[in-house]
C-alpha cells in the first residue's frame, strides 16, 4: 500500500471510531436513565442475563483559588481545601535539554526522558 491509500483507510477509520463513540456515548445515556446511577460513587446493576453494569458518578470542581484561599485563611491549616503541589516544569525541563547540557547532565539522573506515542492527524482539504 502507498501512503496515500493508507491516509485515505485512517481518515475513515477515525471517521469510523468517532461514529461508533457517538454511538456508546448515546448508549450510555440511555442506560442511565434506566438503571441506579450516583452523582458521586459507583452503583452495579446485575441483569437476569448475567450482565453486571458499573455505572460511576462523579463532580467536579471549578474553583477561584484567589478568592477561596481569602475566605478560608482563618480556617486552621488541616481543614483548608487548598493544597500546593510541586511539579516539574517540562518546558523548562525540554529548553533545558535542548540548550544547556552542563546544567542537564547535572540533573539527569533524576528526569526520565522516554518517546510518547506519535500524534498523526490527517484531513481532507477542500
Amino acid at each position: 500500500m502507498n501512503v496515500n491509500e493508507l491516509a485515505n483507510l485512517w481518515l475513515a477509520a477515525k471517521r469510523e471510531e468517532q461514529e461508533a463513540n457517538a454511538k456508546r456515548i448515546r448508549i450510555e445515556e440511555e442506560l442511565c436513565a434506566l438503571i441506579d446511577v450516583r452523582e458521586e460513587g459507583s452503583c452495579t446493576t446485575h441483569l437476569p442475563s448475567g450482565l453486571v453494569i458499573t455505572t460511576t458518578g462523579k463532580l467536579s470542581y471549578k474553583v477561584n483559588v484567589d478568592a477561596l484561599q481569602k475566605l478560608v485563611m482563618a480556617w486552621p491549616d488541616e481543614a483548608k481545601p487548598i493544597k500546593v503541589e510541586t511539579k516539574a516544569d517540562e518546558t523548562a525541563l525540554k529548553k533545558i535539554r535542548a540548550t544547556r547540557p552542563d546544567l542537564w547532565q547535572q540533573i539527569a539522573a533524576a528526569v526520565t526522558v522516554k518517546p510518547a506515542k506519535t500524534g498523526v492527524t490527517i484531513e481532507l482539504q477542500p
